[in-house]
């Protein structure tokens, strides 16, 4: 049996003072204003729900909170990425956002120098402007110690809206990136998305069922088409088990439909690792999607600022790999650990963290 190492969480989010500011002083949605005695993110489209509102506890912006935090649910590490479920990129063009990703990226990187052994991060980038990001993608690798860059799952909901992200990918190549794929939809200068449907009814289940079929037809692009093919040094995080389980599924039919004969999924799927984030941290779906594609092929991930608390999250994970304790701790640990260590210095950074070495 493999050593049990301590938790490793790839989806995790969180907002800097001058995220509070900048989206503060906006005075349309998506904006960020006081709700109650607390704060609220305001939002529009699809999931944002009636009047879009969304609280902001403290979790979002305070980092003492957060640490103590891990500390209790014995988190050793957390990578740190934008919430592009808010739709701010969708909603509003480059002129007005590329300032907010900009001091996103450069606060963020400060929180990872402050605490090296507990956060890493991959860079906000802007899907309205992909020429400013690809130089943003650079300089975060470059300048500001991040791992990568994350990206709404939306800009890769067909082949055709995939390849208007080929010149990012060259650069992201070039650093052997790790790009995360978060629900959202990219800035409707991105063709090839689908349509960004508001319900009148039960919008809140209408938009989990849109969303599995989003982060599903994100995992067909990426495992079923040859777009990473030019890419061989980039890894893929796709979010919420790539639609709660519903990618690997979709995956094994295509393993085992004599229409298809797509053949081994162990090909199609050696650059890409599926999280269990929100949407994908049910019992069941984990085991089919270890059952699917194999332990090695997927991530913890407690989706945490949305969610105030790890503890339920960490819990359906083990228990969907208690039968398996090499299972589990591929899941929970060695796994984000081999993605995190391609990149220098995070191997020994996160190794000298206490939980490891105790």
């Amino acid at each position: 049996m493999s050593r049990l190492f301590p938790v490793i969480d790839l989806h995790a989010h969180w907002f800097p003072p001058s995220t509070l500011d900048i989206l503060g002083r906006r005075a349309e949605a998506p904006r960020i204003g006081p709700q109650g005695e607390g704060l609220a993110i305001w939002r529009t489209g699809a999931g944002a729900g009636k009047g879009g509102a969304f609280p902001l506890g403290p979790q979002w912006y305070d980092v003492d909170a957060r640490l103590a935090h891990l500390d209790a649910v014995e988190i050793a590490h957390q990578l740190v990425s934008w919430p592009t479920t808010l739709g701010v990129d969708a909603a509003l063009p480059a002129e007005k956002t590329l300032d907010l990703w900009t001091q996103w990226n450069n606060d963020t990187s400060a929180l990872v120098r402050r605490h090296p052994d507990r956060f890493s991060a991959v860079a906000a980038l802007s899907t309205s402007d992909l020429a400013w990001s690809a130089r943003e993608l650079a300089r975060g690798h470059e300048k500001l110690g991040l791992i990568g860059g994350v990206l709404p799952v939306n800009g890769f909901f067909s082949r055709a809206s995939a390849e208007q992200f080929r010149p990012l990918f060259e650069v992201a190549q070039a650093h052997r990136s790790h790009i995360y794929l978060h629900t959202g939809f990219a800035n409707p200068v991105i063709a090839g998305q689908p349509p960004n449907l508001v319900y009148e009814d039960n919008d809140a289940i209408r938009w989990v069922i849109d969303n599995g079929f989003h982060f599903a037809s994100a995992v067909t692009t990426l495992a079923f088409t040859d777009f990473l093919a030019a890419f061989p040094d980039v890894t893929l995080q796709i979010a919420m088990l790539g639609g709660s389980g519903l990618g690997a599924l979709a995956a094994e039919q295509a393993e085992v439909s004599p229409r298809i004969q797509a053949g081994p999924l162990r090909q199609h799927f050696r650059q890409i690792w599926l999280d269990t984030g929100a949407a994908g941290s049910g019992t069941a779906a984990v085991a089919a999607a270890i059952r699917v594609l194999g332990s090695e092929r997927v991530v913890f991930g407690s989706d945490y600022a949305p969610l105030p608390d790890i503890r339920p999250t960490l819990q359906r994970v083990r228990a969907a790999t208690a039968h398996d304790p090499d299972s589990q701790n591929a899941v929970l640990s060695s796994n984000a650990l081999g993605l995190l260590g391609r990149h220098d210095g995070l191997s020994e950074r996160l190794l000298s963290h206490k939980d490891f070495t105790s």
